[in-house]
């Protein structure tokens, strides 16, 4: 049974610095020479945390309070966002680059009275030589100084930083020096720093706070109604306990990401937490992220790491061609934020022989449901594990796993996956408390090759089953088993229906992706006109593949791979799918728009 310090994100971090205090906790990313960023030790961060904190609570901050955030990955970014949570406050995470008028209803909804960004972003926001730089890369920013809030920055001063603002690192100084609260390495208690009483280890000691508002990041939502996802203390250390039953870390394991998200529980862990560097954007370059995998001065190579399927694709690629030397150390690699294909894992094992694949299943709202090993998802796309397969044999959808301990689960009348559990967030802003989470996700519960179906179509078997620690016993069919695993059919916005059948793109689209020379494959629904849709494939080619070849390769094998309820009307050959977001995923609304402005009357010359 998990602790009461487990059970809080703060006191998680300070229990791991009293274990492992001279241990390297985060390194800085890299310069552009070369050399390895600054680190910082458990016991550093443990005080950085405590006297930013103080810093923070001598300025007004402190509980009810939120701190917009807009710092890049590093040290000093997390210790000032714990140390704001620490404070007794909350961290907004805004995407200066959603457009302004998102990021103003954003801001508006979540009311911040802080404000922390680097000083280069309020350059270029502010009315200056800087802004048209900004928007000749594209970025259309707010202007971060305008905004009538207390202001922090991190970085040297620059034009556009307001005036009164305060740097991040004098923070620390002012409580250090006669600001009121110190930190004394832990020897005694310093003021209002540490509550509890008492050290362990030289580190402060604490009451934990599970319930307390820690986290507010934005995610969906229109622009007119945004949607700011809540987490407390006590739901992300939950969270993070979740992802560590199948993702483990340990001390002296190095994980390289920039994500919070893994980066944390690999503190709570002990391990070393090294971030990649960065241009001016925040997108990450994946072989600028891959050269820094090795070993380097001052620390060991890498042992995690974290990446969208997008960003290991190029790694791959160099990996394939020798261009890039994989570290015998790594061996755990995490893949999430985006559906991870059988097809794509295949070729990912190939090239990394001995390296274990954990494939993610969450969202902001739960993160995790389900963590899936490389190799019990590729057994079931082969057919072996699967009660459902498709007329050629492979396991019907996209493998998900198990759920994780704590989390329940049911699955409603039309397949829409709903969620619960410690780890689910406390709410969307200013509505109600979240019971349950209804994930949008359409899944069927799969039970194994034993359950009498065998095979059938994606309507088949109950369309409604309890199933985890709330719901009914979940016991499948004789012989199946005895584990319910979770299988996406596809996204309940994505569903298409074309006469009176349901098409469920990602049931299709991984088959389709493991033709040989397939690089993308995604299917769309268009309306035609009279109340139906059309069903449009479109298809990138892997690099050197000839379109037409691949068109007449398509047209012979997908009748024998898909029902004939599902083949797609159109085929379109494209030399780049449209990507969007972050994570640069295929852009399905933009491929709608495209499609929906051909000519009705085109002939159908790629059709099957």
């Amino acid at each position: 049974m998990p602790t009461d310090n487990e059970l809080d994100l703060i006191a998680a971090v300070y229990d791991a610095a009293a274990r492992y205090p001279d241990h390297p906790a985060i390194t800085a990313p890299g310069k552009r020479n070369g050399r390895p960023g600054k680190t910082i030790s458990y016991r550093d961060l443990a005080a950085g945390i405590e006297l930013t904190a103080a810093g923070l609570r001598n300025d007004g901050f402190g509980p009810g309070e939120r701190l917009l955030f807009s710092v890049r990955p590093g040290p000093a970014a997390f210790t000032l966002a714990l140390a704001a949570v620490r404070a007794g406050g909350a961290i907004v995470f805004i995407d200066p680059g959603v457009g302004p008028e998102l990021f103003r209803n954003r801001t508006a909804l979540a009311s911040p009275r802080w404000a922390a960004a680097e000083s280069l972003l309020y350059a270029l926001s502010a009315r200056g030589p800087l802004r048209p730089l900004a928007r000749r890369r594209g970025l259309l920013l707010p202007d971060y100084g305008a905004m009538k809030v207390r202001h922090y920055h991190s970085g040297p001063w620059l034009p556009g930083v307001p005036l009164r603002s305060t740097n991040v690192r004098s923070l620390s100084r002012t409580a250090r020096h006669g600001g009121g609260t110190k930190y004394d390495g832990g020897t005694k208690n310093g003021g209002g720093a540490c509550d509890g009483g008492g050290s362990r280890g030289g580190m402060p000691r604490m009451m934990p706070a599970p319930g307390q508002e820690a986290v507010i990041i934005f995610t969906s939502g229109t622009t007119g109604h945004p949607k700011g996802v809540v987490h407390t203390r006590g739901t992300l250390a939950a969270g993070f306990s979740q992802l560590s039953t199948r993702c483990t870390f340990a001390a002296g394991d190095r994980i390289h990401s920039e994500q919070l998200m893994m980066g944390l529980p690999a503190l709570i862990a002990g391990a070393h937490w090294t971030m990649p560097a960065y241009g001016l954007s925040a997108t990450l370059d994946p072989l600028r992220f891959a050269s820094e995998l090795g070993a380097t001065r001052g620390y060991s190579a890498a042992t995690h790491i974290f990446l969208v399927p997008s960003q290991l694709a190029p790694i791959l690629d160099a990996v394939e061609a020798a261009q890039l030397a994989w570290p015998d150390s790594l061996k755990s690699v995490m893949l999430g934020a985006a559906p991870v294909l059988a097809p794509f894992l295949d070729r990912a094992a190939r090239l990394l022989p001995g390296v274990r694949f954990h494939c993610i299943y969450g969202m902001t709202e739960v993160l995790p449901i389900a963590i899936a090993g490389g190799r019990e998802k590729l057994d079931f796309a082969s057919g072996r594990t699967a009660e459902f397969r498709t007329a050629g044999g492979s396991g019907e959808g996209d493998y998900l796993g198990e759920p994780l301990p704590g989390v329940s689960f049911r699955v409603a009348e039309d397949h829409e996956l709903i969620v619960s559990g410690p780890n689910m967030c406390l709410g969307y802003l200013g509505d109600d408390a979240m019971h349950e989470h209804a994930t949008g996700d359409l899944v069927r519960v799969d039970h194994g090759p034993a359950a009498p179906s065998g095979s059938g179509p994606a309507g088949s078997g109950p369309a409604a089953t309890g199933c985890g620690p709330a719901g009914p016993a979940s016991t499948g069919p004789a012989g199946s088993s005895s584990e319910p695993r979770l299988v996406l059919l596809g996204r309940k916005k994505d569903m298409i229906i074309r006469g009176k059948t349901n098409i469920y793109p990602a049931l299709h689209e991984s088959v389709i992706a493991g033709i040989d020379g397939v690089g993308q494959a995604v299917m769309v629904g268009v309306p035609d006109g009279i109340g139906d849709e059309a069903v449009w494939l479109a298809v990138e080619p892997r690099t050197g593949r000839e379109p037409e070849a691949l068109l007449r390769t398509l047209r012979r094998e997908l009748p024998k791979l898909i029902d004939e309820s599902a083949l797609p009307d159109r085929i379109e050959m494209m030399a780049k799918l449209p990507a969007s977001g972050r994570h640069r995923k295929p852009d399905r609304l933009a491929l709608r728009a495209l499609f929906a402005d051909r000519t009705p009357g085109r002939p159908p010359e790629s059709a099957i």
